[in-house]
């Protein structure tokens, strides 16, 4: 269960850091066919996705390194992950959501990834198949 949510969190991480990475290139035209009040705000959003999508994608690779190594630190680096994960999404709301063409896209992207941390961070301390796994 784990593994699978690690490897379509990757998928996911890197998809956006594709699309970002492309509205980095066509961020001048983007400016003026949506005609933008503030151009910076939409930069400074196209490079905060940016870069917390190339940190996330770095990232789940470690997450899995610690996974197949059966390293006792994992379910800790799972739930710094997943807590990091949560408060970048709920940032991205905070500061962009007035730029967002459809808020109600964010506002459910960061509720889903909510829930979901919540139930792997509980599974991850109350598991015994965990504890045996990664702890003893």
């Amino acid at each position: 269960m784990i593994q699978v949510f690690i490897i379509l969190n990757a998928f996911s991480w890197l998809n956006n850091l594709q699309l970002y990475y492309k509205l980095l290139g066509e961020k001048d035209q983007l400016i003026k066919d949506k005609v933008v009040s503030d151009p910076s705000i939409y930069i400074t959003f196209i490079y905060y996705e940016l870069a917390s999508s190339l940190v996330f994608t770095f990232g789940t690779f470690a997450v899995f390194y610690y996974f197949f190594k059966r390293n006792s630190y994992f379910p800790l680096i799972m739930t710094i992950y997943l807590a990091a994960e949560v408060i970048v999404e709920g940032l991205s709301f905070l500061l962009f959501s007035s730029i967002a063409g459809d808020s109600a896209l964010i506002w459910q992207k960061l509720i889903f990834s909510a829930v979901i941390s919540v139930f792997i961070i509980i599974y991850l301390r109350v598991s015994k198949r965990v504890k045996v796994t990664f702890i003893h």
